[in-house]
């Protein structure tokens, strides 16, 4: 055999042998990447804060975001093009101000066609009735007439009403803070051609959690304060507490707010509403909210001790600001975790990156 032959026969057997090596050799690697790594050991970064005793009064800020109490849309209450509409986005209207109008001329043409077949009809009626009287005709033609001249009568009605809604009338005193549509569009019976909002009276949803709720009564005044008048707090009054909680537990309590001239708000706002306490002072142990690694809903912490972090389960209570009351599971001095709780588990190790 021919040495170059057996220089290619040995290269066509070694070169399969290569990939299958080189094949098995990735697959190892690969399936070395695939496997966790073992990060038991590795201590995880956290921030404590000690359980203890706080002094409160019973009173207790929430937030909310202020709407408008009344936000009332400006529609067309018949089809046609919009024939004049003075208004501009900040306008300030009053209830029942006429303010624009919609093209009936048709309708109005419609109705003079209407008024002259009245008259005619009219006439064509008492002629029956005298033909009737002198036996020229029957009653069938009187009863006739008078079907006629009776719808004719209708129709006019109905024209006449539709003309009268031609008119574009605020329903609510306020500031127009939308314009969907200007002059000479055309709009449908119901299309809405602006809106108006009250700024004088506001409102505010407040979402209470049932540990607090009791302490709310209809008719109490709340304090209202926005970051955008640092300086200022705007008096409140309870209109509403729903008799109904949600999922979660918390009940719906509305709040009206007076809108001063000299210090407006305005609809939107984030504001925080404090509601006083109807409670003497006392000492509760209370713990950051921020420590609660699932919410009121479900409420446990991380315990921290000689560089391990155990889970606890708790029953909370009052809240107050950025705290909530614990009624069992910690103590007085015991350290829990109030950051880097999505990294631990029940018996993860941990170092304190900085305490308080």
């Amino acid at each position: 055999m021919k040495p170059k032959r057996i220089i290619t026969i040995l290269v066509i057997v070694l070169i399969p042998i290569a990939i299958f090596f080189g094949l098995a050799n990735n697959k190892e690697k690969l399936e070395n990447a695939k496997k966790p790594v073992d990060r038991s050991k590795i201590a995880i970064k956290v921030t404590v804060d000690t359980v203890s005793l706080k002094t409160i009064d019973g009173s207790f800020s929430l937030p909310a975001t202020i709407i408008a109490d009344e936000d009332a849309a400006i529609t067309a209450e018949v089809a046609g093009k919009i024939a004049s509409l003075n208004i501009q986005l900040g306008t300030t209207v009053k209830k029942g101000q006429l303010i624009g109008n919609i093209d009936v001329t048709e309708s109005r043409q419609k109705l003079d066609a209407a008024l002259l077949s009245i008259t005619k009809l009219t006439s064509d009626y008492e002629r029956n009735k005298i033909l009737l009287a002198g036996n020229a005709t029957n009653a069938n033609a009187v009863t006739d007439a008078k079907y006629e001249l009776d719808a004719k009568k209708l129709e006019a009605a109905q024209l006449r009403t539709q003309i009268s809604k031609s008119n574009i009338v605020a329903p609510a005193s306020g500031i127009i803070t939308e314009k969907q549509k200007v002059l000479g569009e055309y709009v449908g019976v119901g299309t809405v051609i602006a809106s108006v909002t009250n700024m004088r009276s506001l409102k505010a949803n407040v979402s209470v959690p049932e540990s607090q709720i009791m302490a709310i009564k209809k008719g109490q005044t709340a304090w209202v304060t926005s970051s955008a008048y640092s300086a200022e707090k705007f008096p409140g009054t309870v209109s509403y507490i729903s008799p109904k909680g949600d999922e979660n537990h918390n009940y719906m309590v509305q709040l009206l707010i007076a809108n001063a001239a000299s210090v407006p708000l305005k609809v939107g706002l984030y504001i925080d509403v404090e509601f006083p306490g109807t409670a003497s002072s006392r000492s509760l142990m209370m713990i950051p909210k921020n420590a609660l690694v699932d919410g009121v809903k479900n409420p446990f912490v991380y315990v921290y001790s000689n560089g391990v972090v155990a889970e606890r389960k708790l029953v909370t209570g009052l809240e107050s600001g950025d705290y909530i009351e614990v009624k069992s599971g910690l103590g007085k001095g015991e350290l829990i975790v109030t950051s880097g709780q999505i990294n631990l588990s029940n018996g993860s190790q941990a170092q304190i990156n900085q305490g308080r």
